[in-house]
């Protein structure tokens, strides 16, 4: 398939041809949501066993939560420093001239998340691989199973410094024009509020459109779709293809996908997540949220 933003997407075939590159660095970015006993709310699990049990060879495993977030008492996966994300990343390898893979299984959001932090601290050469474990396997690549083989720091270390212009705070959401696309990237259970993994309070924020994260990938392939496919997504859910977009979630893992896929479709002028999502939305009751 083409898109407009290619070198953003890697295909297994690709990978695979390149496995012995020392620059070529593997990133198994899995992590679980486990709902809570009670129905409401969930927890994490990262997806450290699931990788010593089969990877990609020669990848690595990176914790989103544990590795790449800041730590909060409500909030999951918000951002770190650029001094812990840097160190993080620096322990696994990546330097310079690194080209960075990322991949996940089930849902690719946790591949697109780091790609999307990644960019903020100012790495650009990193993509998703497409279809991410499942289409790995169903190929019947090689496998490698065992914890990760420590690699080598990097020869030209990379300098990691935050940018603006791809998290925005619950301030941006609040202050968004009419002209700025509000999108929520969870299921339309979730969307209407009848989800059973509530983030706080269900609902979503008044004037919000459907893009559900599992719409842009194939179901049985897990491969992305077409340009013209994600482009039809996003007109059907009233999202101008110019229009400047935020996008959030439970916790800003889904909607970095969404944001992931516009941006292979090369469209809009400015896509971002809401860092926090819903978790942070709800925490405040005076912030509403609407059903239905």
């Amino acid at each position: 398939m083409t898109y407009q933003n290619p070198k953003n997407l890697a295909s297994i075939k690709e990978i695979s041809a390149r496995l012995d590159d020392p620059n070529l660095v593997i990133l198994d970015c899995t992590s679980t949501v486990i709902p809570a006993d009670s129905g409401s709310g969930f927890a994490v699990a990262d997806g450290r066993g699931a990788f010593e049990a089969g990877h990609i060879p020669g990848a690595q495993f990176v914790d989103l939560e544990r590795d790449l977030s800041t730590p909060s008492d409500h909030l999951l996966f918000t951002l770190p420093s650029a001094e812990q994300f840097g160190n993080a990343l620096n322990r696994l390898g990546i330097g310079a001239e690194s080209r960075v893979i990322l991949y996940s299984t089930g849902q690719p959001g946790w591949a697109a998340r780091v790609w999307l932090m990644l960019r903020a601290f100012g790495f650009e050469n990193a993509a998703v691989l497409n279809g991410g474990w499942k289409a790995w396997t169903n190929a019947g690549l090689p496998v490698e199973t065992g914890a990760a083989k420590a690699r080598p720091a990097a020869s030209k270390p990379f300098s990691w410094t935050y940018r603006p212009g791809f998290f925005v705070a619950s301030d941006e959401v609040v202050a968004r024009t009419e002209d700025e696309a509000l999108v929520n990237a969870l299921g339309a259970d979730s969307f209407r509020g009848e989800a059973p993994i509530a983030y706080g309070r269900p609902g979503r924020i008044p004037g919000s459109v459907n893009v559900p994260t599992s719409s842009l990938v194939d179901p049985d392939t897990g491969l992305y779709l077409s340009q013209q496919q994600i482009e039809k997504i996003f007109a059907d859910a009233g999202v101008k293809p110019d229009a400047p977009l935020i996008a959030y979630c439970g916790a800003g893992v889904a909607a970095s996908n969404v944001v992931f896929a516009r941006t292979l479709s090369g469209a809009g002028t400015r896509s971002v997540v809401y860092d926090g999502s819903l978790l942070d939305w709800s925490s405040d009751p005076d912030r509403p949220l609407v059903t239905g």
